[in-house]
């Protein structure tokens, strides 16, 4: 898989992934209580999401990744937010 191909996917993952969820609503809240300062708050949620995902990256390629193989991943993944899900449903959490 070439550089491109990889950027772009995990752009879209990721961009897709975190529409409409905590951070971006605390970020319109923010941004709504100080209309004179949405730069700053943009780039200070930019900045975080930023870090945030070159922890998980440094912890995944060095960490998970000697542990675990990609199948092994995807299907943990799948069967957490499947619980996850179902917990929800059932108003457990």
């Amino acid at each position: 898989m070439d550089w491109k191909k990889l950027f772009l996917s995990a752009f879209g993952i990721i961009f897709l992934s975190e529409m409409g969820d905590k951070t971006q609503v605390t970020t319109m809240l923010l941004a709504s209580e100080r209309p004179l300062y949405v730069l700053y708050v943009g780039l200070g949620s930019a900045m975080a999401l930023i870090t945030a995902s070159f922890v998980e990256i440094m912890i995944g390629s060095t960490v998970v990744a000697r542990f675990l193989k990609g199948g092994h991943i995807k299907v943990f993944s799948g069967v957490a937010f499947t619980i996850m899900g179902l917990l929800l449903l059932l108003r457990v959490m």
